[in-house]
């Protein structure tokens, strides 16, 4: 898989830098992790590293690591790293690319603490924004 750190339109690249180091709200997320939760921020980092090597989310999907929200948010999928936990959960909410195959397009994050998502919403609207952009012909 390739990730794209949402409004970024280049992919990520490692040779540029780690997670943390990298733009929009994941990036954010990611590095404000990496300073609070170091342990959670390496779980992450693993998770991310682990999918950059695949190229099929399926068994993810089956074992709810990754998760297929319904038809009301229809392309919107989030990342539970780790599925469960006391401390909290890290939350990638996440989309495909319309133009690039196995290319996830990151679009905002959270630590969870509660059930109930909380920038479910805001994922919605950034989903919305990378389609009209990928229309405009700014983004793949």
């Amino acid at each position: 898989m390739e990730f794209i750190f949402f409004p970024d339109p280049q992919s990520y690249d490692p040779q540029r830098g780690e997670f943390k180091d990298q733009t929009g709200d994941v990036g954010k997320e990611i590095k404000d992790l990496s300073k609070r939760h170091r342990d959670l921020y390496l779980r992450v980092k693993t998770f991310l590293e682990v999918l950059l090597k695949v190229s099929d989310l399926t068994p993810f999907l089956r074992i709810e690591q990754i998760y297929k929200f319904p038809k009301e948010y229809e392309d919107l999928y989030e990342m539970r790293i780790p599925k469960q936990a006391r401390g909290g959960v890290f939350r990638i909410y996440f989309c495909m690319s319309l133009r690039k195959l196995n290319t996830l397009i990151l679009l905002c994050a959270e630590l969870k603490h509660k059930t109930k998502p909380m920038k479910l919403e805001t994922a919605m609207q950034k989903m919305k924004q990378y389609k009209e952009l990928v229309k405009q012909g700014v983004m793949s």
